[in-house]
C-alpha cells in the first residue's frame, strides 16, 4: 500500500488519464478519489460513473450530454458527465464496457480535449482529468488498443486485500473512524475482531470489508465484533455450492433473484425482526416492507 501510495502522490498532480485495474471491491473508487483529492483540482467535482449499468444507447447522453429535442424524450437541454465534472475528475469506472462505438467517440474526445453534445453544433473544451477503471485482465478486456492507450498513460494494479495483509487493518480502522465521526460515537474493535481481520480471506475485498464494518458497528453497543457481525452478511458461494450461511447464488441468477435470496435469508437470522434487518441490510424499514410485500405477490 505504501508504494502505491507513492506512485499516487507522483501521477496525481501531473494531469494525465489513469487507468486503474484490479478485481472488483479492491477499491479502485477509493484510489480514484485519492488521485483527486492530491490533483490541482482538488476543489472542483469528482464524478464517478459506472459505465456498465449505462444502457448502451444512452452512453453517449449520459457523458456528453444532449440539447432540447436530439431525441425522443429529449424536452430540455442537459449537461453530460464530462461537463459537470469541470476541471476536476471524471472517474469511469468499467470503461471498457462502453459499446465499441461510443469508445471510438471518448477516444477522439480524450485526443482533440473538445466534444459536441448529441444533437449539438457547439464544441465543448473537455477539462476534466478521466481516471477509468476495469476488474478485467488488459489481455481479456473489451477496449480499443487505441483507447487502451490513450487511458492507460499511467497503469496502476490494485492487487486484491488478501495480497494486501498489512492494509486490513488500516483500511477497518479508517472505516471505523467514519462511522464513528457520522454518528458522533466513540467505538472499538474487540480484540477477536483484530484476530478476524487477518484470519478471513476478504474474498469481497474492500467492499466486503466496509460492509463487515458497517454491520458489526450497527449491532455494536460498545466493542465492535466483527467474527459476530459476519453471520449477518450473505457469502456468495461457487455456481451450484452451498455456503456456511446457506445462501446459494447460482450462475445466471438475476440480480432480483439474488437480493430477494439474501433478504429473506437476513431476515430468518435477524429471527423475524424487520428493524434490525433492515439495519443490516443497509435500507429503510419501509424499502424492506416494500420488497417483502413484492415477494408475497409472486409467491
Amino acid at each position: 500500500m505504501t508504494e502505491l501510495f507513492h506512485r499516487l502522490q507522483r501521477v496525481a498532480p501531473t494531469g494525465v488519464s489513469v487507468l486503474l485495474t484490479g478485481e472488483s471491491g479492491t477499491g479502485k473508487e477509493l484510489v480514484a478519489e485519492t488521485i483527486h483529492s492530491l490533483s490541482a483540482g482538488r476543489e472542483e467535482p469528482f464524478v464517478a460513473v459506472n459505465c456498465g449499468a449505462i444502457p448502451a444507447t444512452l452512453v453517449e447522453a449520459e457523458l456528453f450530454g444532449y440539447e432540447r429535442g436530439s431525441f425522443t424524450g429529449a424536452v430540455r437541454s442537459q449537461a453530460g458527465y464530462f461537463e459537470r465534472a469541470g476541471r476536476g475528475t471524471l472517474f469511469l469506472d468499467e470503461a471498457g464496457e462502453m459499446p465499441p462505438e461510443m469508445q471510438v467517440k471518448l477516444l477522439r474526445a480524450l485526443e482533440s480535449r473538445r466534444f459536441y453534445r448529441v444533437g449539438g453544433e457547439r464544441d465543448i473544451p473537455l477539462q476534466a482529468r478521466v481516471v477509468a477503471a476495469t476488474n478485467q485482465a488488459l489481455a481479456e478486456n473489451r477496449f480499443r488498443a487505441d483507447l487502451l492507450y490513450r487511458l492507460a498513460v499511467f497503469h496502476l494494479h490494485i492487487p486484491p486485500l488478501r495480497r494486501r495483509g498489512e492494509d486490513v487493518y488500516l483500511l477497518a480502522q479508517c472505516f471505523l473512524d467514519r462511522l464513528n465521526e457520522a454518528e458522533g460515537s466513540n467505538k472499538g474493535f474487540s480484540v477477536d475482531s483484530m484476530r478476524y481481520l487477518q484470519e478471513h480471506s476478504w474474498p469481497g475485498n474492500v467492499r466486503e470489508l466496509y460492509n463487515t464494518v458497517q454491520r458489526a458497528f450497527i449491532l455494536a453497543d460498545d466493542e465492535v465484533d466483527l467474527r459476530g457481525a459476519s453471520e449477518y452478511g450473505a457469502d456468495i458461494a461457487e455456481p451450484g455450492v452451498t455456503a456456511d450461511c446457506a445462501v446459494t447464488f447460482r450462475q445466471g441468477m438475476s440480480l432480483s433473484a439474488i437480493e430477494r435470496v439474501v433478504i429473506k435469508e437476513t431476515l430468518r437470522r435477524c429471527s423475524g425482526n424487520k428493524t434490525r434487518t433492515a439495519a443490516v441490510l443497509g435500507i429503510s424499514v419501509k424499502t424492506l416492507y416494500n420488497k417483502l410485500n413484492e415477494y408475497r405477490a409472486l409467491d
